[in-house]
């Protein structure tokens, strides 16, 4: 039986996203690390310049606020920092110039974008195939495919509850929840799963702990106090 293609992971795309940057792909690169951290649609992301992230200062900001109705503001933070401070200082034209170019300091845009997106992932599934030995099983990437893994993690986060999908479902547009699940793969979940995995979290707690004061305040939540 051919096994079925899976979506792109919001991790997977960063990865390839980093892929990309040492393959000197840089607007690219910054998509394939923006677009499943923040989940703008498509249009709205490549939207995005210079002027959204550097003020006066010449400073990014930490927030990103853009001018479409309904879209919230998204931190500037981690990942997605560290590669635009990169860019930044590559950077030599207008603050009005879009972040996001190609080879030749030219817009993406939608019309190119699949085209230009499933040759660099077949470049790059290749590569990990070489080195690995291993076939990566992902549908064709395509422009929505990082709203589409914002949306999957999110529901990850929520452990596949329902309300996470209709609340995903209408940041999506989507006209009915049944098409969000066929596009995200995965159906709600109405039962609890519960972890009985232990409580020393596969070895992440050791006698290290006793010797260090936040850790030991993170575990015991509002047990502790300071005392007189």
């Amino acid at each position: 039986m051919k096994s079925e293609l899976k979506n792109w992971s919001s991790e997977l795309l960063v990865i390839f996203g980093m892929w990309l940057w040492e393959n000197k792909r840089y607007g690219h690169a910054l998509l394939c690390i923006h677009g499943p951290i923040w989940g703008y649609k498509i249009g709205h992301q490549l939207k995005i310049t210079w002027s959204d992230f550097v003020g006066v200062s010449g400073r990014l900001r930490p927030i990103l606020e853009l001018p479409f109705k309904d879209e919230q503001r998204r931190p500037v933070v981690g990942t997605a920092l560290k590669y635009l401070e990169l860019a930044q200082q590559m950077h030599k034209g207008s603050l009005t110039d879009s972040i996001y170019v190609n080879h030749k300091d030219k817009p993406l845009s939608t019309s190119t974008l699949n085209r230009e997106l499933q040759a660099h992932c077949a470049q790059f599934i290749g590569e990990i195939y070489r080195k690995y030995g291993f076939v990566l099983k992902l549908k064709p990437l395509k422009s929505n495919a990082f709203e589409i893994a914002w949306a999957l993690k999110n529901v990850q986060r929520y452990n596949y509850s329902k309300k996470s999908f209709i609340a995903v479902s209408k940041h999506m547009g989507h006209r009915s929840l049944k098409d969000t699940i066929e596009q995200l793969g995965v159906e709600p979940l109405d039962d609890i799963n519960f972890d009985f995995s232990g409580v020393d979290y596969n070895g992440k707690i050791d006698s290290s702990v006793l010797e260090n004061e936040t850790l030991l305040k993170y575990y015991a939540g509002n047990a502790f106090d300071l005392g007189n």
